[in-house]
């Protein structure tokens, strides 16, 4: 991997976990990330429509790829927004990130039959995995299955099965793009505001009818704007670097830092407990990553 690359998915985990915290401690609400990514596709559209005559001469198959993406997007953050209501960041946040790191190589071997990726790599992957499953305990000796039978990481799986689909359906959209002519940039840039637009076109009416939330109360503004900012931010930096690796599971592997930034981030600002497992686990998978990540 490129440091390049590198550089601009660690800056990715940064934006990542600040948008979480934000969430977590402003809102809990799938209203609430309908109207942040509302406000990050209207900051960040001007790329969008720079790179429109591109755009709109892509071919039909790019634009299924970003409409099932949107519905990927949708069910992520409709998964996130539960689980915070129910669990607490140093839990639910790890876990939404880890699991995406073994599901996205299975998907890429039964999609395209073959995978790029080392053993060193794979034993990376399976540290992070066997990492996170340390975080919901509290004391070793309390270890039992149910304590993955909650609420909190039924929607946690949720999630992390939504980011598996939409890593993999992006890094396909992306190459299609790119196929075409586009630069990493502006294919990167123009699918982040699209695929925003996608993931309003599902969330509006599953806010309405599903989760029967009313849109018409706005969270906190500025809360509210600055996660837009960054989650849109956020992924345009890994979509760009996804246009830079072999293969996605290297970037779903590496972004996985911000799983550590989050947990850091549950202690000190929301005063939530850091237990000897959680802390071990949380070493595992720092070992992990930078298995991945040499």
């Amino acid at each position: 991997m490129t440091p390049t690359a590198i550089g601009l998915i660690l800056v990715s985990a940064l934006l990542h976990a600040g948008w979480n915290l934000i969430g977590k401690r402003t809102a809990q609400t799938v209203r609430f990330y309908a109207w942040a990514m509302g406000f990050g596709m209207l900051l960040f559209s001007p790329l969008l429509i720079r790179a429109w005559p591109q755009v709109s001469a892509l071919p039909v198959e790019f634009w299924w790829l970003l409409l099932a993406s949107g519905l990927c997007q949708t069910l992520y953050m409709s998964g996130l927004a539960k689980a915070y209501s129910h669990g607490n960041l140093n839990i639910v946040y790890p876990l939404a990130r880890a699991l995406p790191v073994l599901v996205v190589p299975v998907v890429i071997v039964l999609v395209y039959g073959q995978s790029q990726l080392l053993p060193r790599d794979v034993i990376g992957m399976g540290l992070i995995m066997l990492g996170s499953l340390a975080l919901p305990l509290v004391r070793w000796r309390d270890w039992h299955w149910r304590n993955y039978c909650t609420p909190a990481i039924g929607w946690v799986l949720l999630a992390a099965g939504a980011t598996a689909g939409y890593s993999v359906l992006d890094s396909a959209a992306i190459l299609i793009m790119k196929r075409e002519g586009m630069s990493a940039f502006d294919a990167g840039s123009s699918f982040v505001v699209l695929q925003a637009i996608s993931c309003l076109l599902w969330m509006l009416p599953l806010i309405r009818w599903g989760f029967g939330e009313s849109l018409r109360q706005l969270p906190d503004l500025g809360w509210t704007m600055l996660a837009g900012s960054f989650i849109i931010g956020t992924y345009l930096l890994i979509l760009v670097s996804m246009s830079m690796v072999s293969e996605v599971s290297y970037v779903v592997a590496l972004r996985q830092i911000s799983i550590p930034l989050g947990v850091v981030i549950g202690v000190f600002w929301l005063r939530e407990s850091m237990s000897p497992p959680r802390l071990q686990g949380l070493g595992v998978m720092l070992l992990g990553l930078v298995l991945v990540s040499v």
